[in-house]
């Protein structure tokens, strides 16, 4: 299974909509069935599965105050003007807050039992590696080629029929898939900003810890880098072909990351690579209209932002309002209704779509705020601070260490920390946040970090 934990949760196409949450996605009951062979079939006792009180606890809290919080509000907002899409129904988007709940310790059940020695945690990232570049050539690099060429529009259409993510009652899909219809490079995701963030927070720091550590997943004896700058050269070069600021943003961090953390010769290196781009692209935007209009639509010239920007001072409005408890997951329809500035409503997609159907979720951590309030959201802050402690604490710990298990460490760490910045900066703006993938990440690097506290801590 550790082969498969990632590969499979790339794999988000919805196939059982009567499903709550993930549970919607055959990767998610893949792992619920390999569990139930794990403890079933092979008879391994289920006294294996430790659950923390607390965490436990803290479960059975959210849920409750989460259920309360969404009947509360329910009641109020049914007396209120503006409810005809207030909100989702109080049993629904509970069951969508407890699957959310659910496949966070499912997921965490198959890391754990799966990662379990030194090979195990190199193997993954082999995965991990393997997986980037079957991406990007079975599914990305066609997509950039139809993003430009329509000769193979019948393959891309093919393959987003049969996997692609998709929105309903969106036109992103009407000619065959996303990218025919946009031509915009958006991988299996719903669009071309979740694809954005899948490869910034799952894909990228891996390369960027391997980097930097000089270490290769792939042989304990010294190799040469170039591998991995390739294949982050050709990731962030996707990301362009996916026309989106979420994708911008992915490419500053990444190169952000990579100045910060080089040695003082690799940052002179970087300057001068940084300020050749700088020229090459200075001269592009002046010379080629494709790329002065790519740039103008994305930075330069950005519109269609007064949403966004609406919706996140909506949400913050929210959670100033209710700041204990939120007002519920999925339930802050009305709610942005009221509280959006009426300036940043005068646009296209306000009144064809929101106005309509609803005003979703525009930013992921002014979401979380306003859906679950400090009760929920603190509690996690305060666990992360701790693993990232214990991370910190751990890389000291091995810092002048230079074997290759150390080296491996370091590199895994290193990988975490890249990650939770991508995690965090890109949680400004939306992106599926509960995707099996970002906490098949995740865990795996709370498995390893929980077992190298144990020997170093």
């Amino acid at each position: 299974m550790q082969a498969l934990m990632l590969p499979i949760t790339m794999l988000t196409k919805q196939f059982f909509w009567f499903l709550p949450g993930n549970f919607s996605e055959l990767p998610t009951l893949i792992f619920l069935g390999w569990l139930v062979y794990y403890f079933g079939f092979k008879k391994e006792p289920l006294e294996k599965i430790k659950i923390n009180n607390v965490v436990l606890l803290f479960l059975l809290i959210a849920n409750l105050v989460q259920l309360l919080t969404m009947s509360y509000f329910q009641t109020k907002v049914a007396r209120m003007p503006m409810t005809a899409t207030a909100s989702p129904g109080v049993f629904h988007a509970w069951l969508n807050f407890t699957a959310i709940e659910l496949g966070i310790v499912l997921i965490y059940y198959v890391v754990f039992f799966n990662i379990k020695t030194d090979r195990h945690i190199n193997d993954f990232f082999k995965v991990v590696i393997i997986t980037l570049i079957v991406y990007l050539i079975v599914i990305l690099l066609p997509q950039v080629v139809a993003s430009r060429f329509g000769f193979i529009d019948g393959w891309v259409n093919l393959v987003g029929r049969l996997f692609e993510q998709r929105w309903p009652g969106r036109n992103f899909y009407a000619a065959g898939s996303y990218v025919t219809t946009l031509r915009r490079v958006n991988g299996l995701a719903p669009e071309a900003g979740y694809l954005a963030s899948q490869l910034g927070i799952v894909f990228i720091p891996p390369l960027l810890a391997a980097l930097k550590n000089r270490y290769d997943y792939f042989s304990s004896a010294e190799h040469s880098m170039r591998k991995y700058r390739y294949l982050l050269a050709a990731t962030l070069v996707t990301l362009l072909f996916a026309k989106t600021s979420t994708g911008i943003v992915v490419i500053g961090l990444t190169l952000l990351l990579l100045f910060i953390t080089g040695t003082s010769t690799q940052k002179k290196q970087y300057l001068v690579g940084y300020g050749l781009l700088t020229i090459v692209g200075a001269l592009g935007y002046l010379l080629i209209p494709s790329l002065r209009n790519l740039l103008d639509q994305y930075i330069f010239q950005k519109s269609g932002t007064s949403n966004r920007i609406g919706g996140t001072l909506g949400l913050l409005t929210t959670f100033i309002h209710y700041p204990l408890t939120g007002v519920g997951n999925s339930f802050t329809n009305y709610f942005l209704l009221k509280f959006v500035p009426f300036n940043t409503r005068y646009n296209a997609e306000y009144f064809a779509v929101y106005s309509a159907t609803g005003y979703p979720v525009l930013s992921n951590a002014a979401g979380w705020l306003a859906q679950y309030g400090l009760v929920i959201v603190v509690p996690v802050i305060v666990y992360l601070y701790h693993k990232v402690r214990a991370a910190f604490l751990i890389r000291r710990q091995i810092h002048d260490l230079s074997d290759a298990q150390s080296c491996l460490y370091k590199t895994i760490i290193d990988s975490f920390f890249y990650s939770l910045i991508m995690y965090f900066v890109l949680s400004v703006l939306i992106f599926t946040w509960s995707e099996n993938y970002y906490f098949v990440m995740f865990f795996f690097y709370v498995v390893v970090i929980n077992r190298l506290q144990k020997r170093y801590l």
